[in-house]
């Protein structure tokens, strides 16, 4: 044949054919390859899943298991570190800007019941002069501010203040941070606000049950009723017998409750909103002054605004005339017009705003200096 003639069909199969061949089992074999690898991808990802999954379930595992042994990690201790964000919203533990690595403080229930019992006395007597002016003007009796009586006149009822509000502290504040622990702790997705009112309300009324019989001694004693704890004990028993110990408890429960569900959970708001504010784009935690400012706001809020139910208690515990709430509050306004219901509220607003300051920043204090308090190791 001619040099310069086209082969035919068959031999140009032939010759293309093995090349064809090999470039289609090279392909075949990189796409086995690539999906190999991509199939050992997805498994180390599922496996990483796995083990961030099960790292969390252990934190989790870790917190409760201190939890029902008394410990308590919440945004009520200034100084608590965080837990890692997925781990704290499954024990609603609370974030401070601690992203890994964080230490939860474990603090007992007898390491909050201490606190707040050493915290609650400092606070009622320094301030407990301030709590006598105001007992005697919400009665109508005339106050006297001179240096010499501020010594005697107005520490009447200071040992029965003292032995009724320490324990009274040790209650209500333990109390609350263990309820909400514990629910936190069996129902991690529960919305805060209402977990933060009931353990408030529960706490303030299992202190209420111990603290009224020391308020209604104090009072009298403060209004010059009796000369000291002894004279008021025998008074009130040979009165109304063991009875005579609760007249006013709920006036005290009205007056109590509506200021302790104001006044913790709005703590614990503020708290949160000024940590995730100030601190956590500075990497902290809220420090013991930071978090006295803001008790002391709080506190002078909730004690503006529950002026009237004090009042109500007061009138009922000194004068003891068996008149239920609606009665009292009738004879406040006929008598002082709804200005009454007011009295001494200046006094009560200041009162209670430093006694929630100094409350705050001696609790911290306390808490820091328990050093034997152990720490959990989260998210390193």
């Amino acid at each position: 044949q001619n040099a310069n003639h086209t082969p035919p069909t068959y031999l140009k199969a032939s010759l293309v054919s093995p090349l064809l061949s090999s470039s289609m089992v090279e392909g075949l074999q990189i796409g086995s390859r690539s999906t190999q690898a991509r199939s050992r991808l997805l498994e180390a990802q599922e496996d990483l899943r796995r083990a961030q999954e099960r790292l969390q379930e252990r934190e989790a595992e870790l917190v409760q298991a201190v939890v029902k042994d008394g410990v308590v990690a919440t945004t009520a201790t200034a100084t608590t570190a965080a837990l890692n964000p997925a781990t704290a919203a499954k024990v609603g533990a609370a974030t401070v800007g601690v992203a890994k690595g964080a230490q939860v403080a474990a603090l007992s229930w007898k390491a909050h019941l201490f606190a707040g019992g050493v915290a609650r006395g400092v606070a009622v007597g320094t301030l407990f002069p301030v709590d006598s002016i105001k007992t005697k003007k919400q009665l109508g009796q005339k106050v006297s501010l001179r240096l010499g009586d501020i010594g005697h006149e107005h520490f009447k009822g200071f040992g029965s203040a003292v032995l009724g509000q320490i324990p009274y502290g040790m209650l209500v504040f333990g109390t609350y941070e263990m309820t909400k622990t514990k629910i936190f702790a069996r129902y991690p997705d529960a919305p805060k606000l209402p977990v933060f009112l009931v353990a408030a309300v529960f706490g303030d009324v299992l202190g209420s049950v111990w603290l009224t019989p020391s308020e209604i001694i104090k009072q009298r004693m403060q209004s010059g009723m009796d000369k000291n704890m002894a004279d008021s004990v025998v008074a009130i028993y040979r009165a109304k017998g063991l009875a005579g110990f609760y007249s006013g408890f709920s006036g005290l429960v009205a007056r109590d409750l509506p200021y302790r569900a104001l006044q913790l959970p709005s703590y614990e708001v503020a708290r949160e909103w000024y940590s995730n504010r100030y601190c956590a784009p500075y990497q902290r935690s809220i420090l013991p002054h930071e978090a006295m400012m803001v008790g002391a706001g709080v506190g002078m809020c909730a004690a503006g605004v529950t002026t009237p139910l004090d009042v109500v208690k007061s009138r009922m515990m000194v004068q003891a005339t068996g008149k239920g709430v609606t009665e009292v509050v009738r004879d406040i306004v006929r008598e002082g017009g709804v200005r009454g219901l007011f009295t001494g509220v200046t006094q009560r607003v200041g009162y209670l705003g430093l006694s929630n300051a100094i409350f705050f920043i001696m609790y911290e204090f306390v808490r820091g200096i328990m050093t034997e308090a152990p720490t959990i190791q989260i998210g390193t």
